[in-house]
């Protein structure tokens, strides 16, 4: 408080008193009122209230005799009477800088607070500031950060506040982010939840309620894929949208520990250029992170040596503070004089020692009240052996003087945690809610353990007082020094009485369940609620997260015996593969797969093996092919001891599958995939419909049903989205696309693509993002558009294809037809060249849908070098490859190229038989990109031979092909003009070889 420009200091309950009565000014306060608001109904004398009446009246230059201000109405109370007027708060772009006083019992942090004071100007100009406010234990970290909020708050800024916990660090990936967005939306929801929208759509899944049912479905697949790097770059982005309307200060409290993904968006925002009018304040222990291992230190020395961030760093209180947090607590100079020394003496200055140690000498009556002054009931009081001389010897001496009821109260609340609800304390101690709420009220009257921190109520209509230890180290204190059965024992009490609160709703509270179970030595509960903590996590695209939860669980799994243990093991292990290769870690999933068929072979559980066997299988496919093939062969070789003829048959076709994907064509394989198919028919399992669906997928496109492929691709992307499988959402999108290039149905191959590159983008999935650019110029030179489909592959930078075996040739092949179609021999030359090196190398071959095109590619490559020799031998190489299945589609065109190969050549006898069987089968099916080189072709051909007629005719087909796929593309579409403009060219030259104009209609 100032008065005339100078500050007036004044006693806490003195400053809550006056503003109690100036808020209530158009009313009498009672006696009662202020008791109850100020001492929280602690009796107290009348002789106490007065005085601290008095010293309102003299600390606003009002008194007694006056009653200007302050009046006294006998037997009705108090009321302020004097003139109140509230200036008006300016929100504006230009913030005036903080002034913030060391009043109020913070002291001695004057420095820091004119650092905040600089920081606070940056900000107003929109220049992002952060800050780390570091200290030991009970230095007054918190108290600091309230007094900044305080004064931060009446300048206009905005505040977003959460806070790490000791019992949920690390596992809770973004905790204290969470928790300062769920803090904020129950007080300003609406406002929130539309910037989160915009701007941080993946958060929404962390705020409880804030997705209606009805919109759930299209935020999925908004979210669908979505990375933690995803997360991270939003966060950042929502602050800075929250801060272009107003400045913000986001405060995250005891980071040492913290989760690792939260100091991740710290470094992010800090190193951000963007302008962005917030503030962040971040506090930590540094001994506590040091000892623990915790990179919190190590981020903060990294930003700090970037020019990224401040350090606000609290000392322990110089003689002189502690003389002065005297003055301000006991409102006597005199006496502040008096015990400044041995208070400093004793405590070294620690906050809150000096805190402890006033209250003991209070409670021992060595420091009294008398007349409404303090002052010291024996001058020989630091002299005597009674005072501890340690903070957790203080604080254990203060446990020492609570009654054993008390003292029974504080130990079950140390289980319940840093904050807890009455009516879990009672369900520790069996005793009624009313009576605990009742107690702990009494106890905060009495004491300064505990404090009030709101209401709580559970779902099954339970509602109660909730409540918090004024520092963690009371909290440490008491739990460290249960027995241990007496700890088990309640964790487990209190386990199931949450349990039975949140019936039907346990995901919400899935991580606390599990600890309290875990603690309590209820081991099957504990992993029923680690596993569902997983799941919730997994929703909240928590995956890091899911994974720790469950090698909790397999940790606990390990530390007693069960009946049924290792098909529990086979569960966990299953659920965490999917967490890790949901969270990028492919090599991890695949171990855990690998340890499932393991367990599943000691248990003689033959499908689980091969289960396991054929996601492992799966999961090798486009990274290590040998791994890939002999997982298949095991699963082959193992499925013959199966009884039940559908699970064994599509075992065997998911194997066989495999070796048409990545060996050719064998009809054996092609058996196996069509009995597989066929049995499994009127399946409805998801596991089985999406085998289904790949096996089908693989063996129509070696046939050439495009139709059929496509469905396969389509419906297994609907199932593996459902089930949260991205990467084999992956593998069926590939089918998909492969499809509809083939059927030309380029429009809507352009839209889907485009729009998974958009979503790649925003989920950070670089290998994602490359494959739909790798796919998108593969539609490009098939569209002709020849340099546009080089700049993409030149796009996708290589590293992201050293793991990718499958993604690596499929861009060789495609860089290597657009080099041919720009008529770069060298460039198409390098491209073969690198794929028979890491064919060489890793000895590999190249799948079939690669396969098709390099073979092709090659083709034409020899022949725009005049090579007709070897491009006659890759001609025949791609016949071969697909004669058998037979794969028509790629069977004219390499009719074609033959053709063309033996024309050149001046053979016609050779040349006109496969330019008959290439259009046999253009004629009979529908393969755009066969037909348009087939029909030109067969224009050459005819028009050379002077069959004018049939070139003719040819000439129509090809020009009426072309357009067709133009018109997948609006006018200004940069593939329409390419395919118009490679219609123009090869027309022209058609043209010329008859001297025929051609106009068709």
């Amino acid at each position: 408080m100032r008065r005339d420009g100078r500050a007036i200091p004044l006693q806490p309950q003195v400053f809550d008193l006056l503003e109690y009565l100036i808020r209530h000014r158009a009313r009498v306060v009672t006696k009662d009122d202020l008791i109850s608001a100020i001492w929280g109904g602690r009796i107290i004398s009348e002789s106490a209230l007065t005085t601290r009446i008095n010293a309102a009246r003299t600390g606003i230059g009002d008194s007694g005799e006056a009653q200007r201000l302050i009046k006294t109405l006998p037997r009705k109370g108090v009321r302020f009477i004097g003139t109140v007027r509230e200036a008006p708060r300016e929100v504006e772009s230009a913030v005036a800088p903080l002034k913030l006083e060391t009043s109020n019992l913070v002291v001695g942090r004057a420095g820091p607070l004119g650092m905040i004071d600089q920081m606070t100007r940056h900000v107003s100009s929109g220049k992002r500031q952060m800050a780390f406010v570091t200290g030991e234990a009970g230095i007054g970290k918190t108290a600091f950060i309230a007094k900044a909020i305080e004064r931060l708050t009446e300048q206009g800024f905005d505040l977003l506040y959460g806070r790490c916990t000791e019992r949920f660090g690390t596992d809770e990936v973004f905790l204290p982010l969470i928790d300062a967005l769920v803090n904020r939306y129950r007080t300003n929801g609406p406002e929130l939840i539309s910037a989160v929208r915009i701007h941080a759509p993946t958060w929404l899944l962390q705020l409880p309620g804030a997705i209606d049912a009805s919109e759930r479905a299209a935020f999925q697949n908004e979210v669908f894929g979505a990375t933690r790097e995803r997360m991270l770059r939003e966060f950042c982005d929502l602050l800075e949208a929250l801060s272009a309307g107003r400045p913000w200060v986001i405060v995250l409290e005891d980071l040492h520990w913290s989760d690792f993904a939260t100091l991740d968006v710290l470094s992010r925002f800090a190193r951000g250029n963007g302008e962005a009018r917030v503030l962040v304040l971040c506090s930590y222990r540094p001994a506590d992170s040091a000892i623990g291992g915790h990179p919190i230190r190590r981020l903060h020395q990294d930003l700090e040596i970037h020019g990224c961030c401040s350090e606000l760093h609290l000392d322990r209180l110089s003689p002189q503070e502690v003389g002065h947090y005297l003055a301000l607590r006991f409102n006597d100079a005199e006496l502040a004089s008096a015990l400044s020394k041995p208070v400093f003496e004793r405590t070294l200055g620690h906050p809150l020692f000096v805190a402890s140690l006033l209250k003991h000498l209070i409670d021992q009556e060595w420091i009294v009240e008398v007349d409404g002054r303090w002052r010291l009931s024996s001058q020989n009081a630091f002299a005597r052996d009674g005072i501890p001389d340690s903070l957790l010897k203080m604080i254990g001496h203060e446990l020492e003087r609570l009654t054993d009821n008390e003292r029974r109260l504080l130990d079950v609340a140390s289980v319940a945690g840093e904050e807890f609800s009455a009516a879990l304390v009672a369900a520790g101690l069996s005793d009624d809610a009313i009576d605990v709420e009742r107690d702990i009220e009494a106890l905060i009257r009495k004491d300064h353990i505990l404090v009030r921190s709101g209401v709580s109520e559970w779902p099954d209509g339970t509602y109660s007082g909730a409540y918090a230890f004024r520092h963690i180290l009371y909290q440490n204190v008491i739990y460290q020094n249960l027995p241990p059965g007496h700890r088990a024992q309640t964790h487990k009490r209190l386990g199931k009485r949450l349990q039975e609160a949140y019936a039907g709703r346990t995901g919400e509270i899935a991580p606390e369940l599990a600890l309290h179970f875990e603690q309590g030595r209820d081991f099957p509960s504990a992993l029923r609620y680690l596993g569902e903590a997983a799941q919730s996590s997994m929703k909240r695209l928590g995956h890091a997260e899911a994974a720790s939860y469950l090698t909790r669980a397999l940790g606990i799994l390990d530390r007693f015996d069960a009946a049924d243990k290792l098909s529990t093991r086979i569960a966990l292990l299953r659920q965490r593969s999917l967490a890790l290769r949901s969270g990028g870690d492919l090599v991890g999933s695949i171990r855990d797969l690998q340890d499932v068929i393991a367990c599943a072979e000691q248990v003689g559980e033959i499908k689980q093996q091969l289960n396991g066997l054929m996601a492992v299988s799966s999961l090798w496919l486009r990274v290590d092919r040998h791994a890939c093939l002999e997982a298949a062969d095991d699963v082959l070789a193992r499925s013959q001891a199966l009884a039940d003829d559908t699970f064994k048959a599509l075992a065997q076709g998911s194997s066989a599958s495999i070796n048409l994907f990545l060996n050719g064509w064998r009809d054996q394989d092609a058996t196996l995939c069509d009995r597989a198919i066929e049995l499994s028919a009127s399946a409805t399992n998801y596991g089985i419909l999406i085998r289904r669906h790949g096996i089908s997928g693989i063996v129509d496109c070696w046939r050439s049903r495009y139709q059929q492929c496509r469905r396969a691709g389509t419906e297994g992307k609907r199932l593996a989205r459902m089930v949260g499988d991205v990467y084999t959402f992956v593998l069926f999108n590939v089918l998909e696309s492969i499809a509809l290039i083939h059927l030309g149905e380029w429009r809507e191959l352009q839209r889907e693509i485009t729009a998974g590159l958009e979503l790649a983008v925003r989920n950070a999935n670089d290998p994602s993002s490359a494959l739909c650019r790798l796919t998108l110029a593969w539609l490009h030179v098939e569209a002709m558009d020849f340099e546009g489909a080089r700049e993409l592959c030149e796009s996708v930078d290589d590293s992201l294809l050293v793991g990718d075996q499958s993604t690596y040739f499929h861009k060789r092949a495609v860089l290597a037809k657009a080099f041919v179609g720009l008529n770069d021999p060298l460039g198409a030359r390098k491209q073969f060249d690198d794929i028979e090196r890491r064919r060489r190398e890793e000895g590999i071959d190249i799948e079939f849908t690669a396969a098709t095109q390099v073979y092709h590619c090659l083709g034409e490559y020899c022949l725009l070098i005049g090579d007709f020799t070897q491009a006659r031998r890759w001609a025949r190489q791609l016949h071969d490859y697909v004669a058998s299945a037979p794969d028509l589609n790629h069977l004219a065109k390499a009719h074609e190229l033959l053709a063309r190969i033996a024309f050149g050549l001046g053979d016609s006898g050779d040349a006109l038989p496969h330019l008959s069987r290439a259009l046999e089968i253009v004629d009979d099916a529908d393969f755009p990109i066969a037909s348009w080189r087939v029909y030109g072709t067969a224009a050459e051909i005819f028009a050379k031979h002077g069959d004018v007629d049939r070139a003719a005719t040819y000439r129509l087909r090809f020009v009426e092909t072309v357009r067709r796929l133009a018109r997948n593309f609006e006018p200004e579409d940069r593939l329409h003009k390419s395919l118009l403009a490679g219609l123009a060219t090869r027309t022209a030259q058609l043209e010329a070889m008859t001297s025929l104009p051609l106009r068709p209609s």
